[in-house]
């Protein structure tokens, strides 16, 4: 060991750890420490620096056992034989004994910094994944157990390496190579942990490898042994148990106390339920819910959470854990339980809590507790009730139900929920004698709870209401208001239901004296007590409506008869809830948004009497009153939004009851028309008037004919009013024209507006107004009748008849509008005024847009003013045209994307393809990046969705007449797009990336003033939203393109049993679209090539969604590529290998280079953009998602020439038919042997430079997938991260420097006192880690 260099390192340490050394000198000293670790004697370094001994300061010390941790950490090999540089399991063994000596030295009575001591336990956890249980290790317990016995200190160092082992495994999963071992480890801990006798009960037969009987029978992998250490029967957990008893009726060290339980928490997710209850778990730690510690309590109430959420699988599991809580010892865990609850009440917080808030999260748990034991084992489907007293558990549910804290009585409530509903629960005695009191108390707390909300709205004294404590674990009084309002009135609304379910003519009997007197005069002002009685009419009545509607449809007559007894009493609360006027506005939307619920009294079989008719026309009346209000004033916007409350009503009365409606269609018809002529109504509402029509129409019992006969009136106006308008939609110049540019430029010119110009610019208003309100009607009715595709709401026909009439205007303004960033456009006219020259600004940004890019609320609707001085007046018009501009284009987009649901569109639509090839790229490069993210999710997206895939056609049936649909539609435009947004979104990303990696005095000077960090942040938003929304585009191009292709694993499956699956063309994306795809060869290739475009961008989201459907569809090309380089055995696997490559042949001209293709494709393209993203900081997110995608390449392309198809495929050699630019750089080879082989082959020659950079030997990744081909696909992602951990970003990103520092190999100088049977002195050699290849599963521990 080289002196000097310790000297060095500590000098470096020194400098790092001082608080004014130069940042220059800080980063060399980091340099150096880490070319330390990267020395081939770093961990004989560390043992040195770490001895207590030697007396180096504790930040000496601790990057000593850093070293050490480095060395484990990226230098042990998980192959059976250590390449150069690398640690073997012997080598391993070997400094295990110099850390247990660091261990015993820190770990005694004298104090050592905690944090050294941690350290030192992770390195003992890390020795134990990697080696335990071997032959050379097969007595830790024995070790551990000796130590246990010592000291409290080395107690505790036992429970910290336990409790970590258990964090690293079941926890976490940090450690690459605990995730290897996972089966190993799994049959230790076993070993060790349960008792003895429950080893044998659970496993007699041995821990199995697989759950395939058959595969063991025919010679496939059989069970091993469990590990079972003698002189450790009772197992640890039994054990830990047990002393945290003794310590808790001697109230002593409860330090330690909650370290035992700490410690059985970790592992009580894994722990088989059969071996809870053979060590009666559940009493031994509800006895410690008595303890005085407040912390001890608060882990113990943990640990039975999380037992109480432990589902039984069959047999007796099933009621196991319920039966150790509330019956085993006379149900002593319950008892515990209620009486740790009572210690949280008012009366008695203060005698047994230091602090509320902790009386309050301790008493939440044990209501979760209770809420599991209740919804997920007593109330679970298809169960009887195995307790024999259930009243004790009843009252505790109640008690817990009335607490007025809500954050622990709404936990309790949800439970209630599935007990009413339960078929055999809901009859007991025991259940049912408490649903009088449960409805009582429900009802009351509605009221209260809305008391409550009400008080925090208005910011009043809340004493007497609420639990301050309750409402302090809340950020904010108005966070504490928004879980009273949704999360707690919801599960007390639900409990109204259920109430009602069980007896509807006895609830509504009960019910309705309660809420007639609330709807008086008197209580017109008493805004929470109105609000909870609207919530309780609303849910009563939709209760008794969808029982009625499911009764009918279940043939149920006793249930409709019982329904229908309850009806009549309620016209008289229908009455006093309409004729109710309340004066706060918001009280009068709570008011609109019940009425529709009195669609249960207005069914067309009720209508043949007088209250049903009466009630409906005071209905609509009560609608049509709130339709109008004044344009100005100080409540204009609580006006308007009580009339679009009116206009939803009346939608979803359409919805709920279009029959009877339709009885009074033509008074009906005539009361909307005199709305929509009348002026005082605004555009908004009269447009939403056209949607309730639509949706009556849609939804009434007539004839297709005779609905399309109705509708035509409502449709027609609208289509007169695009084309009245579309002359103005013929040039650029027009639509300028129409906007009131021109008179907004003489306005300017002058300084002043003039009578004429005054006249010109509000008819340019009106037009503009007329415009928008066309398109946004258009936009709401379309939404309403092309809705579901099997709906048989549906007015597609309509639609079809009138397409001609609309997509042309549409296309029209969109070219329009989209020219307005092109000045060419606008240059040559004769502006007079300088603002024109920027077009008045209307192109700018609104803060409307700005907002809702950023995630704020969006700016309310700008109207022109006409007070003020001039230049206000014009700027307040300028700003009413750019807000203008950006609604036009928002709703020309979704009206385009909807019409794409009606097939005429692509066929009655001259030029169709050329007009939207035309308003996708004729002004592109100039248009503002903010709308490609709506033009691509808003109209390119629904295109490519709805083509060939339109409502009522089958895709199978139509397939060729569909995908030649979609060839004609999208073939003109689909690659050129790919090709603008990967060059647009690639400059715009490295644009992002340069500047966040430039530092911002680069130049000797800041950013540019005129681009604040508001604004980088906004325009980086929106390259991230267009990312998304074309990274969206691509996933439904890959989908639709998996929809042909099953997965690998079913492929493999038909390879093995040559029985060929038919692939069903249901299900998500479009199959004629995938079925184009396909068959082009640029739109295949295209889509491809740009789904790894998209990998390199660094938004986490993007990326994330397309890597999930890659993993889906590559493995499946993998095989299906492979498969023309075999020779199928049989003519049935030649049909299947011909169907499947056929497939991906047709993409290509050349039909025997497309599998060639699609090879090269995976091997390198696809291999590389993976690389890429593991390696890439900006997205460790993803690197799972990579991992799993590259094994699973590795792990199929050996499936045609493995044991898992026992058919013989042999090769065929053949030249020209592999693209090998990945293997050499020829352009073709003849290949020789297995082109799996070959595949993979090439794709480790992809990762050469990628491997090299990060140190990773080539041989020791060749061994790796070797290893992984012939495991099972699960495995093989944990050996692939194993063996690549070193190249993973969130590794690289921890180092200073790549540099590597050697020096002459020295022992070490250490004395061993650590006994010899501690330690490898007189060990053999090591057993490989890796000879286990099984599957790991936490599931598969279960018997």
């Amino acid at each position: 060991m080289d002196i000097s260099v310790v000297q060095r390192v500590i000098q470096a340490l020194e400098l790092v750890y001082a608080p004014d050394t130069p940042v220059n000198e800080r980063k060399a000293a980091e340099s150096a420490c880490q070319q330390l670790k990267d020395d081939a004697q770093a961990s004989a370094y560390g043992v040195y620096l770490a001895t207590q001994s030697n007396e180096f300061p504790p930040m000496v010390r601790h990057f000593g056992l850093q070293l050490i941790e480095h060395a484990i950490k990226y230098r042990f090999s998980t192959g059976k034989t250590a390449g150069k540089g690398k640690m073997s399991a012997d080598d391993l063994l070997q400094l295990r004994t110099q850390i247990w000596e660091l261990v015993f030295a820190s770990w005694t009575d004298t104090q050592d910094p905690q944090y050294i001591r941690e350290k030192l336990v992770s390195l003992v956890v890390m020795l134990i994944i990697r080696l335990w249980p071997c032959a050379q290790w097969a007595d830790l317990s024995a070790q551990l157990m000796q130590l246990y016995t010592q000291s409290d200190v080395r107690r505790e160092l036992v429970l910290r390496i336990w409790q970590t082992l258990g964090e690293e495994l079941l926890v976490y999963d940090r450690d690459t190579i605990a995730a290897v071992r996972k089966h190993e480890l799994t049959n230790g801990i076993i070993g060790a942990l349960l008792p003895q006798s429950a080893v044998a009960m659970l496993y007699p037969n041995g821990y199995r490898l697989t759950s395939d009987k058959a595969a063991e029978s025919s010679g496939g992998k059989q069970a091993t042994l469990i590990v079972l250490e003698p002189g450790n029967e009772d197992g640890w957990i039994l054990r830990w148990a047990q002393h945290a008893g003794e310590l808790a009726q001697q109230q002593q060290n409860e330090p330690m106390l909650l370290l035992l339980v700490s410690t059985i928490t970790t592992y009580l997710e894994w722990m088989p339920i059969k071996a809870v209850v053979a060590t009666d778990l559940v009493p031994r730690l509800a006895a410690l819910l008595s303890v005085r510690s407040d912390q001890a309590r608060q882990q113990v109430a943990t640990a039975l959470e999380i037992i109480s959420r432990r589902i039984g699988q069959a047999g007796d599991e099933r009621d196991a854990i319920l039966l150790q809580f509330v019956e085993l010892n006379d149900g002593a865990a319950l008892s515990a339980i209620a009486h740790a609850y009572a210690t949280t009440l008012s009366a008695q917080v203060d005698e047994h809590w230091d602090d509320a808030s902790d009386a309050l999260k301790f008493a939440c748990s044990l209501a979760q507790i209770c809420a599991n034991l209740a919804s997920l084992h007593w109330a679970r489907k298809n169960a009887q009730n195995p307790m024999s007293h259930p009243e004790r558990f009843i009252e505790l549910l109640m008690a817990m139900s009335r607490d007025p804290r809500y954050s622990v009585s709404v936990l309790v409530l949800g439970s209630w929920t599935t007990i009413v509903r339960h078929s055999s629960l809901s009859r007991l005695p025991q259940v049912t004698s408490v649903f009088s009191a449960l409805t009582e108390y429900t009802t009351e707390a509605i009221f209260q709870v809305c008391r409550a909300a009400q008080a925090l709205a208005v910011k009043s004294p809340t004493d007497g209401i609420v639990d301050e404590t309750d409402m302090d674990q809340f950020d904010s009084a108005a966070e504490f208001r928004v879980f009273l309002t949704s999360e707690v009135r919801r599960r007390l609304v639900n409990i109204v239901r259920d109430m009602c379910n069980i007896d509807p003519a006895g609830f509504v009997g009960w019910i309705l004296p309660l809420l007639l007197p609330v709807f008086s005069p008197e209580n017109s002002s008493n805004a929470s007590v109105i609000e909870a009685a609207f919530m309780i009419v609303d849910a009563v009545l939709t209760t008794l409506d969808d029982a009625e509607q499911r009764a009918l449809s279940e043939g149920d007559e006793d249930i409709a008869a019982q329904v229908r007894q309850a009806r009549a009493p309620c016209y008289q609360l229908g009455h006093r809830v309409v004729e109710f006027s309340a004066n706060d506005p918001h009280m009068v939307v709570r008011q609109l948004q019940t009425l529709p619920s009195f669609a249960f009294l207005l069914r067309p079989a009720a209508m043949d009497s007088d209250e049903a008719r009466a009630l409906l026309m005071a209905i609509l009346q009560k609608c049509a009153a709130t339709l109008k209000h004044p344009l100005d004033g100080p409540n204009v916007r609580d006006l308007r939004l009580v009339a679009r409350r009116s206009t939803a009503a009346l939608v979803r009365l359409a919805i709920a009851i279009p029959d009877s409606l339709m009885m009074i269609y033509a008074d009906l018809s005539q009361l909307v028309q005199s709305h929509i002529a009348d002026p005082d109504v605004t555009r908004t509402v009269k447009g939403h008037l056209s949607e309730f029509q639509l949706a009556l129409i849609a939804g009434a019992s007539c004839t297709l004919a005779e609905r399309k006969q109705l509708a035509q009136p409502v449709v027609q106006p609208i289509i007169d009013a695009l084309h009245e308008l579309m002359p103005a939609l013929q040039s650029p110049t027009e639509f300028i024209t129409l906007l009131g540019l021109p008179a907004l430029d003489q306005a300017y010119a002058q300084g002043s507006i003039s009578p004429e110009i005054r006249a010109v610019l509000e008819a340019a208003r009106s037009n503009r107004a007329q415009l928008g309100q066309v398109l946004t009607t258009l936009y709401v009715c379309l939404n309403r009748t092309i809705g579901d595709r099997n709906s048989s709401l549906n007015l597609v026909s309509l639609w079809n008849d009138c397409i001609g009439d609309l997509v042309p205007p549409i296309l029209l303004l969109i070219r329009c509008l989209h020219a307005m960033w092109n000045p060419a456009h606008y240059q040559h006219l004769s502006w007079q005024s300088q603002q024109a020259h920027g077009l008045f600004g209307v192109l700018d940004m609104t803060e409307g847009e700005r907002q809702s890019i950023i995630g704020g609320e969006a700016e309310a609707d700008h109207t022109f003013s006409t007070t003020g001085s001039q230049q206000q007046q014009l700027a307040a018009e300028t700003h009413a045209i750019q807000h203008t501009l950006g609604s036009l284009l928002s709703s020309a987009y979704k009206c385009l994307g909807r019409l794409s649901c009606v097939p005429d569109m692509f066929t009655k639509v001259p030029d169709l393809a050329d007009n939207f090839a035309a308003c996708l790229f004729a002004d592109a490069e100039v248009m503002a990046a903010r709308h490609w993210r709506h033009l691509l999710s808003d109209v390119a997206m629904p295109m490519l969705q709805n083509v060939g895939n339109w409502p009522g056609m089958d895709a199978s049936t139509h397939l060729d007449q569909s995908r030649d649909t979609i060839g004609r539609f999208a073939a003109s435009w689909l690659s050129p797009l790919f090709a603008f947004c990967t060059n647009k979104l690639d400059a715009e990303w490295h644009t992002l990336v340069t500047r966040g990696m430039t530092p911002s005095n680069q130049a000797g000077g800041l950013q540019s003033a005129e681009v604040s960090v508001t604004d980088e942040m906004v325009h980086e938003q929106i390259v991230r939203d267009w990312t998304r929304a074309w990274s969206q585009l691509v996933v439904e191009l890959l989908v639709s393109v998996a929809r042909w292709f099953p997965d690998a694993a079913q492929i493999e499956n038909e390879l093995a049993s040559a029985s060929r699956v038919t692939v069903s063309l249901t299900g998500h994306g479009n199959a004629a679209l995938g079925a184009f795809i396909l068959s082009s060869a640029d739109a295949f290739a295209g889509t491809l090539t740009t789904a790894l475009t998209v990998l390199k961008y660094k938004d986490a989201v993007s990326v994330q969604r397309v890597q999930q459907q890659l993993s889906d569809l590559a493995p499946s090309l993998v095989l299906i590529s492979l498969l023309p380089m075999y020779s199928p055995p049989t003519p049935t696997h030649a049909s299947i290998s011909n169907a499947y490559t056929s497939r991906i042949q047709g993409s290509l001209s050349a039909a025997e280079d497309a599998c060639s293709s699609v090879f090269t494709w995976l091997a390198t393209d696809l291999t590389s953009a993976l690389v890429d993203v593991l390696r890439d900081p900006f997205l460790i997110s993803q690197q799972t998602v990579a991992l799993a995608v590259l094994a699973d390449l590795l792990f199929y392309s050996s499936s045609i020439a493995s044991d898992r198809v026992p058919q013989h495929w042999s090769f065929r050699n053949s030249s020209g038919n592999i693209d090998q630019r990945a293997v050499d750089n020829s352009d073709k080879i003849v290949p020789v042997g297995d082109p799996g082989l070959v595949f993979r082959t090439a794709v480790q020659r992809t990762m050469a430079h990628a491997l090299q950079t990060a140190n990773i030997s080539a041989e020791d990744v060749a061994n790796t997938i070797i290893q992984l081909t012939t495991t099972s696909a699960k495995r093989s992602r944990a050996l692939l991260r194993a063996s690549l951990h070193t190249m993973l970003a969130v590794e690289k990103s921890q180092l200073f420097s790549e540099t590597k520092a050697t020096s002459k190999s020295v022992d070490s100088q250490l004395t061993r006192n650590a006994p010899a049977s501690w330690t490898n002195k007189h060990a053999g050699n090591s057993t490989s880690v890796l000879d286990n290849d099984a599957d790991f599963d936490l599931g598969s521990i279960m018997p």
